[in-house]
């Protein structure tokens, strides 16, 4: 099988390193990354400026390439600059930092999964819970079985979004599950310089529902299936045939 391997966190990111060296043994990959870390930028696209590529020769088994662009710019490189490349799969990650509930629309672990699928490539974002340290070779073996697992249930522009629980906590298992919605207690800082800093905590003051913010807090393994298509069509049902007159 062929596999694209992308991330947000830069080329010399562990959770990359540990993906791609595992998912290399039985397949052909190529990584295309940016070269230093591109966290929260959503699905940005380098469009006012060129983008330099680079060989990257620190990851065993596979060719790997840095970019100075976005994670998004990363799946176009491939398409566009490696066309000789068709990948089966595309993967994001191994992130560093969960990417649960109403985050997704920051992350650009799961842009990477977005750009993937409008391709009509099939595409997982894997991200680890801990902002610390992770067991990135372990998480990368759950990766490739859970991607064996569900491949056969995967179509061709397929969004899955897994999030693995923090460094100590038993895995209880997994649990396929919805997006949930992440409340943060934040503001911006003055800092020295007269520059602001965003920062904040996550509000753990709310209750327990069936969602991905949840069930990762009890040891498991959240797998949500997206789509890009966020078309309200529960209202435009209820419009039916409204006309607006001009």
């Amino acid at each position: 099988m062929k596999i694209l391997i992308c991330n947000d966190d830069g080329i010399e990111s562990k959770g990359l390193k540990a993906l791609a060296e595992r998912l290399s043994l039985n397949n052909e990959v190529l990584i295309i990354a940016p070269d230093g870390n591109r966290s929260a930028c959503s699905h940005s696209l380098t469009v006012r400026d060129s983008v330099k590529i680079e060989e990257y020769l620190e990851i065993k088994g596979c060719r790997a390439y840095k970019t100075t662009g976005f994670p998004a710019d990363c799946v176009k490189i491939a398409r566009h600059i490696f066309s000789e490349f068709v990948p089966d799969i595309v993967l994001s990650g191994i992130n560093k930092g969960h990417n649960l509930g109403s985050d997704i629309h920051y992350s650009g672990t799961v842009a990477i999964a977005y750009e993937a699928a409008f391709f009509g490539f099939p595409s997982f974002a894997f991200s680890a819970f801990s902002h610390g340290e992770s067991d990135f070779t372990l998480f990368a073996e759950y990766a490739e079985k859970i991607i064996t697992e569900l491949t056969p249930f995967t179509q061709k522009n397929q969004i899955w979004n897994v999030n693995f629980p923090d460094i100590g906590v038993k895995i209880k298992g997994v649990k396929f599950t919805t997006l949930g919605l992440k409340v943060y207690i934040d503001n911006y800082a003055l800092e020295e310089d007269g520059k602001y800093r965003l920062i904040g905590t996550v509000d753990e003051n709310t209750e327990f529902s069936d969602c991905d913010v949840e069930w990762i807090k009890r040891g498991y393994i959240t797998i949500t299936p997206l789509k890009y298509d966020k078309s309200d069509y529960e209202t435009l049902k209820k419009l039916g045939e409204k006309c607006i007159t001009l």
